[in-house]
């Protein structure tokens, strides 16, 4: 065998090789999640709280499925946002059947706490009663006689 065809089949052996390990590397490694900025739709990292090109952050929203705010969206932009049936709260229910300071939801970093804040007839989630609970994207929350689905951006 000549030189030339030696280093051949030694070059087109590396490639071969080449090729296996890359298409094993493909193969082995999870999939990165991505998320795109709802403002300038650049690509976000994963762990990014907001996008660091235009400063834009995904907000959470309640979308209220019955009672008096039926069919009506409220974006969860403060650090508490407060539903009870007297003035001062963010979400003012009149219904009888909500306390007057009923429930708050706390942002804590890119989380949503729900708490009961001393209610008379508590808050569910989900049809099971919760004093506190980390909200999940789709979680049904009811207060008095309101219901909201709990919806991340």
């Amino acid at each position: 065998m000549s030189n030339s065809a030696l280093a051949g089949l030694i070059v087109a052996g590396a490639l071969v090789v080449l090729v296996i390990i890359i298409v094993a590397a493909k193969k082995s490694s999870a999939p990165i999640s991505q998320r795109n900025c709802g403002n300038c739709k650049r690509v976000m990292m994963p762990q990014w709280q907001k996008c660091m090109f235009c400063g834009w952050a995904p907000v959470a929203r309640l979308e209220f499925i019955l009672g008096p705010m039926a069919n009506q969206t409220l974006p969860l932009t403060e650090a508490v946002t407060t539903i009870g049936s007297v003035a001062g709260n963010t979400v003012v229910l009149a219904d009888p059947a909500v306390s007057r300071k009923h429930a708050g939801i706390r942002k804590i970093e890119s989380d949503y706490e729900l708490a009961d804040l001393g209610s008379t007839n508590g808050v569910y989630v989900n049809g099971q009663k919760v004093p506190k609970r980390t909200l999940e994207a789709g979680d049904i929350i009811r207060v008095g006689n309101t219901e909201a689905v709990f919806k991340r951006e």
